[in-house]
């Protein structure tokens, strides 16, 4: 049975639960903090409900902000009911943490108005994190240096992948990319980083630490079927590459990237689950 523990009044629980979702009243075997960044948060706690709360693997999930941050789509009400705080993230007893882009991507890290307790908490978290697209890349340039590039057209589409031998993503696989900028393969390879997944296309798709502590990863697994269609509804410019029937609009979108999220996220919540077993004394 899929599992999530969290705050009944969060909004995306409510939609993912209507879709079948059920949730467990008390505390799941992990703990995930969701830094979320996006303007629209319901849509972010929808796609991780969505995608968490698929496996065997129970998982209570809180959300997090940047309190310098003023929220322009979001009430603020909705927002100090709903998460913590950023500061309080320490105290909250994760197992792991995620890490969404945010629509800045273009701007100056430094220009970002919660950069600090951005920067701040990528250079003390020492709990496992993943980075996703402007999360990565703010992890990647704190951490390492490495400088985002700007791509001459937007990425935008369903891309092919092929993956290098690792414990947590196999084969060939599509994977949905919405960005403007991105980082070289090159610049991840020269900082000592694991490449796992890249295309021809698209470039470095999933990067990771020696020890698979952190992962960059620079699209978006965690989208739901719909959210490209809506990007090409509200900015009507780039049609999304690989990703209508017969580039037709009108044509429902296959989810053709599903079982690659399964597979990435059950076996990184299975690494934080042997992780957290490890770490229990011997004589509990």
């Amino acid at each position: 049975m899929c599992c999530i523990a969290g705050c009944p009044s969060l909004l995306g629980r409510d939609r993912a639960e209507k879709e079948g979702i059920r949730f467990i009243k008390d505390k799941g075997e992990l703990k995930i903090g969701v830094i979320n960044l996006m303007p629209f948060k319901e849509e972010v706690e929808y796609q991780f409900y969505a995608v968490l709360g698929r496996f065997d693997i129970s998982v209570e999930m809180e959300f997090l902000y940047p309190e310098n941050h003023i929220f322009k789509n979001t009430k603020g009400s909705y927002i100090k009911d709903n998460y913590y705080p950023m500061g309080e993230l320490k105290k909250r007893g994760y197992d792991g943490v995620i890490m969404t882009g945010a629509p800045v991507e273009l701007m100056e890290f430094h220009n970002v108005n919660y950069w600090d307790e951005i920067k701040s908490f990528i250079k003390s978290n020492q709990l496992p994190v993943i980075y996703i697209c402007w999360g990565a890349q703010a992890a990647l340039y704190v951490k390492y240096g490495i400088k985002k590039i700007s791509l001459k057209e937007k990425l935008f589409g369903i891309y092919r992948h092929r993956t290098n031998k690792n414990p947590f993503i196999s084969g060939e696989f599509m994977a949905p990319h919405s960005r403007n900028t991105q980082n070289s393969s090159e610049d991840i390879k020269r900082a000592g980083l694991r490449i796992l997944a890249e295309s021809d296309e698209a470039g470095v798709y999933i990067s990771s630490d020696k020890v698979y502590s952190d992962f960059y990863i620079s699209g978006h697994g965690e989208y739901q079927r719909e959210r490209l269609q809506y990007e090409y509804c509200r900015d009507k410019q780039l049609l999304p590459k690989n990703y209508f029937p017969e580039d037709d609009p009108e044509r429902e979108p296959s989810m053709n990237w599903d079982s690659h999220r399964k597979e990435f996220y059950y076996n990184w919540l299975k690494y934080l689950k042997e992780k957290k077993l490890s770490n229990i004394p011997n004589n509990m």
